[in-house]
C-alpha cells in the first residue's frame, strides 16, 4: 500500500517538474528570438585615460532580415542601405542591380532592377552608394558608369548626375561615386572613390560648385623640418623618387536635419586613429569637437590574434544630434552625443554566428529618430534591426535635456537611469549639472566626483569654499590671526631664549642643508659629517610623500587612474637614489672624482628635502585650491625639483672637487651607467627565469620518465 502511495507521489512530482521545464524552455525560446542581446553593452569612463565599463544594453536586437524571410530572390551582395522618413528601408543589392524597398514591417513594397530613362533602361551594377531625399528621391551612386542616377520608387529617372567640365576637377580625375547625400535644400553632396579633395558639391540645378571639405594632413614640428631638408638637399634623382602625403578620401557622409554634413575617414594607415567623424561648416571646415577623439574603441581590436586597427566606415546622425557609427575592423555600433561623447557601444565581430553580431559591416542608417537601427552585413548577406530600449530611450532622453540646458527635467530621468545602472557616468554628471543649478553645492561636487568630472567638481568647490568662508568668517579670522601671533611668539621665544627643537644634531644639520647647501655639503666633505641613517629616513620620506601625493592628494590635483603602482614609485624614488649613488661613484672614481660612496648618497639624499617639502605642500593645499589657483601649486613643486637639481650640483662639485666642465660629463655618464646597470639587471632576472625553467624541465624528464 505504501509503495502504491509513493510511486503516485513519485509520478505527479515527475509530472509537476517536467510541465515546468516545458514552461521555462518555451519562455528561453521566445526570449531568444525577441529581443535577444548576445553581445555586451559597454561604454568608457573618461578621466585622465579610458577605462572601459560595461553597461545597460541601449540597444536590442529586433529582428535579422535575410533574402529568404523578406520573400525575394538572394542577395548577391547588400552593398548599402538607407531608410526614408515614412519609415521604409531601401537595400542596394549592387552586383545585382536591384533596389529592394521594404515598408515599416519589413514586407516588400517595391523592386527596382533598372531605371527607365525615356526609352532606355539604365542599369547600376556594382553600384555602391544609395540615399533617398525628403521628396522621396532615390539617388544611386553607380560607381562603374560614373554617374549618379535619380529615380522615384516607380524607377523613372528624373535626372543624371555626371563629372562637369570645370577648370576646378583636375586633369585625369576618376569619376567613381560610392556615397551621395542631399541636404533639405537640394544640395547633392558625392564621394568619389580614391577622391582627396572631399565631396563634389552639386547645386539644387545641378551646377557643380566646387570640391567640400577635404580633409587636411597632419603636420608636426619634425614634418616641417624634415619638408624643409628635403627642398634644400634635393636632387633631381631623390625628387623623384620623392611621393606627396596625401589626405585621406571620406568613406561615408550624412546630412542633418539642420543641414550640416557629418563624414567618416575610416581607417588611417600609419596614424593615430583622430577625429575620424566630422561636421562641416557650409565652408568645410570641421566644426565637430573631435581633433582629439579616437571614435571606437579606444584600444586596438583583435581577432584570432590578428590585430585590426579602427575603420569608422559609416554614420548616420539623428535629429537630436546623436552621431551613429560603426567600426568594421570591429564590428560593433557606437553612439555619441553632439560632444563626442560615447554613450553606448554594442554589436560584435569575429564569426557573427549570433543575431546582432556581424562578420563585415557594410552600412548603417536610423529609423524613427534612432529608435532603430539598422545595419547590413556585406558577407552574411542579413540585415539587422537593433531596437531601443527602455534604458536607452530614457539614456537619450536624459542626455537631450541636460545638453539643452534643462537640468531640472533632466535630474528625475538621471536618478531613475543611475538606479538600473551605477556605471553610467553621464548620470553623475547630469546630476551634477543639476544640482549646480539648483545650488546644492555639496551634492553638485559630491556627484562631480562620483563621475570624475574635474571641471563641474572645481566649480561646486568654488562656491561650497565661498559659502564655507562666509559662514565662518567671524570664526575664521580671529583664529587665523591668533594662530600667526602664536607662530611669531615662539618664535622670537625660541631665538631669545635659544631653544633647540630639533634635538638631534644629525637631524639638524640634514635640515640646514636647503638653507646653506655649500657649507653643509663642505662639512659633508671635510668633516664627514653626513649620517647614513639621516639619509635613508629622508628617502622613505620621499617615498612615502610621493605614493600620498598620488593617492590622498585632493580630487583636483589626483590621478584618477585604477592603474596606480606603488612598487613602481619606489623604483622612481628608492631604486633611483640608490642608482644614482652607485652609477656616481663607479664613474667618477673613473674620472678623477675623490667623492666617496657615503658622500655621494649624503648629498643626493640631502637634496631631496626641498622634495618631500613640495609634495607636502602640494597634499596639503590640493583641499585648499581650486583647478586653475593649482597652477601655482604645480609651479612650487616644480620649483623645488629644480631647487633639489641644484642642491645635487653644488653637492657634487664640491665633494668631487671638480669643475662644471668635469661634472657634466660624470653626470652625463652617471645616467648612462644607471641605464646599463637596468639593462644587466633584466639580464640577470631573464637568465636565472630560463635557467630555473630548464631545471624544472629537467627535474621532470629525470624522476617522471
Amino acid at each position: 500500500m505504501r509503495s502504491m502511495k509513493l510511486k503516485k507521489h513519485i509520478v505527479s512530482f515527475s509530472a509537476v517538474m517536467l510541465i515546468a521545464l516545458l514552461t521555462a524552455f518555451q519562455a528561453l525560446s521566445v526570449f531568444a528570438y525577441d529581443g535577444e542581446i548576445p553581445y555586451t553593452s559597454y561604454t568608457y569612463w573618461e578621466s585622465d585615460g579610458f577605462t572601459a565599463v560595461s553597461a545597460k544594453a541601449a540597444y536590442k536586437t529586433e529582428t535579422v532580415l535575410t533574402a529568404e524571410r523578406i520573400g525575394v530572390e538572394d542577395f548577391a551582395e547588400i552593398a548599402d542601405v538607407c531608410t526614408d522618413e515614412a519609415g521604409n528601408i531601401y537595400i542596394l543589392d549592387g552586383k545585382s542591380s536591384r533596389i529592394i524597398i521594404l515598408n515599416s514591417d519589413y514586407g516588400v513594397r517595391g523592386l527596382i532592377s533598372s531605371v527607365l530613362n525615356g526609352e532606355e533602361k539604365l542599369k547600376f551594377e556594382n553600384a555602391k552608394g544609395i540615399y533617398v531625399d525628403m521628396s522621396g528621391g532615390i539617388y544611386i551612386a553607380d560607381t562603374e558608369n560614373a554617374r549618379v542616377i535619380v529615380c522615384n520608387e516607380n524607377g523613372e529617372c528624373k535626372k543624371i548626375i555626371t563629372l562637369p567640365e570645370s577648370k576646378l576637377i583636375p586633369d585625369g580625375f576618376n569619376y567613381r561615386p560610392i556615397k551621395v547625400t542631399a541636404d533639405s535644400r537640394g544640395y547633392v553632396y558625392v564621394l568619389s572613390d580614391g577622391s582627396y579633395y572631399g565631396a563634389i558639391l552639386y547645386s539644387p540645378k545641378g551646377e557643380f560648385y566646387g570640391f567640400y571639405g577635404a580633409n587636411s594632413v597632419e603636420s608636426s614640428v619634425l614634418t616641417v623640418i624634415s619638408s624643409l631638408w628635403d627642398k634644400l638637399t634635393s636632387t633631381n634623382a631623390k625628387r623623384a623618387r620623392q611621393t606627396s602625403k596625401l589626405p585621406y578620401q571620406f568613406t561615408d557622409l550624412f546630412a542633418d536635419k539642420s543641414d550640416f554634413i557629418y563624414t567618416a575617414t575610416g581607417k588611417i594607415p600609419g596614424s593615430s586613429q583622430k577625429s575620424q567623424i566630422k561636421r562641416l561648416s557650409p565652408g568645410g571646415k570641421n566644426i565637430l569637437d573631435s581633433s582629439d577623439v579616437v571614435f571606437g574603441d579606444k584600444e586596438t581590436a583583435s581577432f584570432k590574434g590578428e590585430k585590426r586597427t579602427q575603420n569608422i566606415s559609416g554614420l548616420a546622425v539623428d535629429g537630436d544630434g546623436y552621431i551613429y557609427c560603426y567600426d568594421e575592423a570591429s564590428g560593433k555600433i557606437f553612439m555619441y552625443d553632439g560632444e563626442c561623447y560615447m554613450m553606448t557601444a554594442f554589436g560584435g565581430g569575429g564569426d557573427g554566428i549570433q543575431n546582432g553580431t556581424f562578420r563585415q559591416i557594410a552600412a548603417l542608417d536610423i529609423l524613427d529618430n534612432g529608435k532603430k537601427i539598422i545595419v547590413a552585413d556585406g558577407l552574411k548577406l542579413t540585415l539587422t534591426v537593433f531596437g531601443e530600449t527602455d534604458y536607452g530611450r530614457e539614456l537619450k532622453e536624459a542626455r537631450r535635456l541636460t545638453l539643452d540646458g534643462d537640468y531640472t527635467l533632466s535630474k528625475t530621468v538621471w536618478e531613475s537611469i543611475l538606479k538600473e545602472d551605477s556605471n553610467c557616468q553621464l548620470a553623475y554628471i547630469g546630476l551634477s549639472k543639476a544640482a549646480l543649478a539648483d545650488k546644492d553645492y555639496r551634492a553638485a561636487a559630491d556627484y562631480a566626483k562620483a563621475g570624475l568630472d574635474r571641471e563641474l567638481y572645481s566649480k561646486a568647490f568654488n562656491y561650497n569654499r565661498k559659502a564655507f568662508l562666509k559662514n565662518n568668517f567671524n570664526i575664521l579670522m580671529p583664529v587665523i590671526l591668533l594662530t600667526v601671533a602664536a607662530i611669531v611668539a615662539v618664535c622670537i621665544i625660541i631665538k631669545k631664549k635659544k631653544i633647540v627643537i630639533v634635538k638631534s644634531p644629525k637631524i639638524r644639520f640634514a635640515l640646514s642643508a636647503p638653507f646653506h647647501p655649500a657649507n653643509v655639503f663642505s662639512e659633508v666633505k671635510a668633516k664627514n659629517a653626513g649620517s647614513v641613517y639621516v639619509g635613508v629616513a629622508i628617502i622613505a620620506l620621499y617615498y612615502i610623500t610621493s605614493v600620498l601625493k598620488a593617492t590622498a592628494s585632493g580630487f583636483l590635483f589626483r590621478s584618477s587612474d585604477n592603474s596606480f603602482n606603488s612598487a613602481l614609485v619606489l623604483v622612481q624614488t628608492v631604486g633611483f637614489v640608490l642608482l644614482w649613488t652607485l652609477a656616481n661613484w663607479a664613474v667618477a672614481t673613473l674620472l678623477g672624482g675623490i667623492g666617496k660612496l657615503k658622500e655621494i648618497f649624503t648629498v643626493i639624499c640631502y637634496s631631496i628635502i626641498p622634495m618631500v617639502f613640495g609634495n607636502a605642500v602640494y597634499i596639503l593645499f590640493s583641499y585648499m585650491l581650486n583647478a586653475d589657483e593649482g597652477e601655482f601649486l604645480i609651479i612650487f613643486v616644480t620649483a623645488m625639483q629644480l631647487y633639489s637639481v641644484l642642491m645635487v650640483v653644488i653637492g657634487s662639485v664640491i665633494i668631487h672637487d671638480v669643475g662644471i666642465g668635469r661634472f657634466l660629463l660624470i653626470t652625463l655618464l652617471t645616467l648612462i651607467g644607471i641605464v646599463i646597470i637596468v639593462f644587466l639587471f633584466v639580464l640577470i632576472v631573464i637568465f636565472f627565469q630560463q635557467a630555473a625553467a630548464f631545471a624544472a624541465t629537467l627535474w621532470r624528464e629525470i624522476f617522471f620518465r
